[in-house]
């Protein structure tokens, strides 16, 4: 990998993490994830701007993505108003690849090789460990349908974005319109 791509990564975990953290800091949840999504808008718009256009056949993936980022948002939200940020962030995040993984192994035709399936069950466990934490610290235990639903979530519009950006024929110009689809649905 080079350098310009490791550095790309890494300050896109960063910005994400940032992000999550101003949510979940933030005395409204709902309303801090609104502003987040207005922001957004402007954003993709001016990317598009910028880019080729869509085929029309992305347009349905767009408008999917939106939906399912719509979600994910919905059960951030409603997790982190029901629990701590170092509890609720690595459930959400840590089950949605996974979810991606089994659901790719099952229904896509993926190959998933043994060290591939052991990777997944230590990933598992560490859920699991987390989600054990929230009945022996006393929180809430409503975060973690709301976690769950997040990573379910995220998981789907991994998959509806891998096949949206595959038929738009410009991978940017998708990112962009689902940044305007979900800042506008969301708000």
């Amino acid at each position: 990998m080079s350098l310009g791509i490791f550095l790309a990564v890494l300050g896109a975990a960063f910005l994400h993490a940032l992000w999550n953290a101003l949510i979940k800091l933030g005395t409204s949840k709902v309303g801090g994830m609104v502003i987040l999504s207005i922001v957004e808008v402007p954003i993709g718009l001016t990317v598009v701007m910028f880019t080729d256009a869509i085929d029309r056949a992305a347009v349905p993936w767009v408008l999917a993505a939106g939906c399912t980022h719509f979600a994910y948002k919905f059960f951030l939200t409603y997790a982190y108003d029901r629990g701590d940020l170092s509890r609720v962030y690595p459930i959400a995040r840590g089950a949605a690849p996974m979810i991606v993984a089994l659901f790719g192994a099952a229904f896509l035709a993926d190959a998933v090789t043994h060290q591939e399936y052991i990777a997944i069950a230590v990933l598992a466990a560490g859920i699991l460990l987390m989600a054990r934490g929230v009945f022996t610290s006393g929180e809430d235990r409503k975060l973690l349908p709301f976690a769950i639903g997040s990573a379910c979530a995220t998981a789907t519009y991994t998959l509806i974005d891998g096949m949206g950006a595959r038929v738009s024929g410009s991978p940017a110009a998708y990112v962009a319109w689902v940044f305007v689809a979900d800042g506008t649905i969301f708000t």
